[in-house]
Parts: C-alpha cells; sequence; structure tokens
C-alpha cells in the first residue's frame, strides 16, 4: 500500500481536494486533477499548474507506513491467533474513511460517501464479526519459536 500510493502521486490519480496548506500540490498541465479542475470550472485552461490540492496519496502512504509499524510492533504482545490481522482490520478502515473525507471522489449509491468508505463501513462490520468468532473460540494461541513476523 505504501509504495502503490506513491505511484498515485505520479500518476496523478487518487488525488485530494483543493487546500491552502503549504505543503498542497500542484498538478501540470494536461494530468488528470487539472483536466478536472477545469472541468468543474475551479481552473482556467491557461493556468500552467493545477490548484494546490491535498496530497492524499502521501497521507495515505503515511498511513500504511504506521499501521505497518503498528502491528509489526504488536505482534510479540498478541494473545491470541489472530490478534495481529484484527488490529489493521479494524484500523485500516478506519483511516482509510478518514482519509477520504479529502479526496475530489463523488458520494455513491446516493449518498455522500464514497466506494471506499462503503468499503470501509463492510470490512469494519466484518472485523466486528472476526472478533465475535476470535472471542468465541478461545485462548488458542501456538506461539512459534520466534518473536519477530516472518
Amino acid at each position: 500500500l505504501m509504495f502503490g500510493r506513491i505511484g498515485c502521486l505520479l500518476n496523478g490519480c487518487c488525488f485530494g481536494d483543493p487546500t491552502n496548506l503549504p505543503w498542497g500540490v500542484c498538478f501540470p498541465r494536461e494530468s488528470f486533477p487539472y483536466e478536472t479542475e477545469v472541468a468543474k470550472g475551479l481552473l482556467l485552461m491557461q493556468a500552467p499548474y493545477s490548484l494546490p490540492l491535498h496530497p492524499t496519496q502521501i497521507y495515505s502512504s503515511l498511513n500504511a507506513l504506521i499501521l505497518a509499524l503498528l502491528t509489526w510492533h504488536y505482534f510479540p504482545f498478541r494473545r491470541k491467533d489472530g490478534e495481529v490481522l484484527l488490529l489493521g482490520w479494524f484500523v485500516y478502515p478506519i483511516t482509510r474513511f478518514s482519509l477520504e473525507i479529502l479526496r475530489d471522489e463523488p458520494g455513491r449509491f446516493g449518498t455522500v460517501f464514497t466506494t471506499s468508505q462503503w468499503v470501509s463501513v463492510g470490512m469494519l462490520i466484518s472485523a466486528v464479526v472476526f472478533r465475535a468468532y476470535l472471542k468465541r473460540r478461545g485462548d488458542q494461541f501456538h506461539p512459534q519459536l520466534s518473536n519477530s513476523p516472518a
């Protein structure tokens, strides 16, 4: 996920809403964000660059790095099989849903939620179901010889 989002930044897809923040990213003429802003009437066709946009690709890349570090750090403290997976399964959809608020993406299914936000809701519900399954299954833990992830 982390490296894929860097590719999104270089490609000009998955861009965010306009921003006044100093780290806003401007895309060149004929890029997808530029063309989108021209089509929406936010930008004149003569402009050399797009308006500054939230670099949601970088936010998502950092989110993936933090999630990887969080699950890696939690690994030695796990008490049951599946706990590390469950941690990522809970955290990722919450952060992805939040990041989607900053994206220039239309709502779907007659709502303000984007497709990724709907997928995040589904992931979160499935994480709750998986958590109930782990709780019902009881304490089944099979420690490996090493405490570090493979």
